[in-house]
C-alpha cells in the first residue's frame, strides 16, 4: 500500500506544550548583555526588536531596513508594521538601544533601503532568517541565560513587554492597541489576566 509522506514532524508532536512565559526585566537586560558580549550585532538586533515591537515572528522577520529608517537613513522611534494574520497594520516604537542596536547591525552588513533586516550570516546574506531559525535563536538565548528553552519560544518575546505593561497599568486595552490584536477577550486570554487576578486573590486569602 502506497502512502503518501506526510511531510517533517512537528516539533512539539506528542509535547504537552502550555503557554510560553514571557521573560522578565532581569532576564532581558541579561540576554542583552550576553549578546553584547558575544559582539553579534545580528542577534542583539533582533532580539531588541522583537521585545520593543512585540510583534509575531512572522511579521518581524519580514521587516526591511526602509521600514525602520527615514529617509536619511536614521532609525525612526515608530514605525508602521504590516501583520499578517489580520492584514492590519499596527504602530510599534523603539527605544533608544534597540535603535543603536539595529544602526549598528545595519552599518556592518552594509544593508541597502530594500534589503531584509534580519538575513543570514551563512549563506546568502540577502536571504532573511526562516521562523524555524528565528525560533533556534530565541532556544539558544535563553540558554545563554541558564532559562530552560522548553519553556521559552520566540512568542515569549512578543508577550515579554505586553505582559510588563500589563503588570504596571493594569490597561488591557492599551495592550490590545499595542499587539494589534483585535478584541480585549483575545488579549486577556494571552495575558491570561484571569489567572492572574486568581492569584492576586489567593495570595491575599488567608483561610
Amino acid at each position: 500500500m502506497n502512502r503518501k509522506s506526510a511531510g517533517p514532524i512537528p516539533w512539539n508532536k506528542g509535547r504537552s506544550i502550555g503557554q510560553m512565559r514571557p521573560l522578565s526585566r532581569e532576564q532581558v537586560q541579561t540576554i542583552r548583555r550576553l549578546l553584547e558580549a558575544e559582539d553579534n550585532p545580528r542577534d542583539l538586533a533582533l532580539f531588541s526588536t522583537a521585545i520593543d515591537t512585540m510583534l509575531r515572528g512572522v511579521d518581524l522577520l519580514a521587516l526591511t531596513v526602509a521600514d525602520v529608517t527615514d529617509h536619511e537613513g536614521r532609525i525612526r522611534d515608530e514605525f508602521m508594521a504590516r501583520q499578517q494574520k489580520t492584514g492590519q497594520g499596527t504602530l510599534v516604537s523603539l527605544t533608544p538601544d534597540t535603535r543603536k542596536a539595529l544602526a549598528r547591525w545595519i552599518a556592518a552588513s552594509r544593508k541597502l533601503p530594500w534589503a531584509p533586516l534580519f538575513t543570514r550570516l551563512r549563506g546568502d546574506p540577502n536571504q532573511a532568517i526562516s521562523t524555524w531559525q528565528y525560533r533556534m535563536l530565541v532556544k539558544k538565548w535563553v540558554g545563554y541565560a541558564r532559562l530552560d528553552p522548553a519553556i521559552y519560544s520566540s512568542h515569549s518575546l512578543r508577550r515579554t513587554k505586553a505582559a510588563y505593561i500589563y503588570e504596571q497599568t493594569r490597561n488591557v486595552e492599551a495592550v490590545r492597541e499595542l499587539l494589534g490584536q483585535s478584541t480585549v477577550s483575545a488579549t486577556s486570554a494571552y495575558l491570561n489576566v484571569g489567572m492572574r487576578r486568581a492569584l492576586e486573590i489567593a495570595k491575599q486569602l488567608e483561610m
